[in-house]
């Protein structure tokens, strides 16, 4: 049943992720002093006039979302193509 469904989980695995990613900017609200998240630091570095530093910060958050998404169509494809043969018939 696994190999049927494996698409399915792995769609379901990115979309947690994505979605993740994307909630992250809550914890501004919601964060310590000692603590020091992605959003948190991109929010700090725009009002301290770091505009560079900032646009990076929030690159990176968008190329390590792309990366994902990246990575799991890969291996939707190779397991379309291994484990869905079925499919094509």
């Amino acid at each position: 049943m696994v190999p049927v469904c494996l698409p399915a989980i792995l769609n379901i695995m990115v979309y947690l992720f994505i979605n993740a990613i994307t909630t992250v900017t809550v914890l501004v609200f919601l964060y310590f002093p000692h603590t020091m998240t992605a959003s948190i630091m991109m929010l700090f570095q725009d009002d301290n006039d770091f505009l560079e530093s900032a646009l990076a910060v929030g690159l990176m958050i968008f190329f390590t979302s792309a990366g994902v998404r990246i990575l799991h169509w890969l291996l939707t494809l190779g397991i379309m193509h291994t484990t869905q043969a079925w499919r094509r018939r």
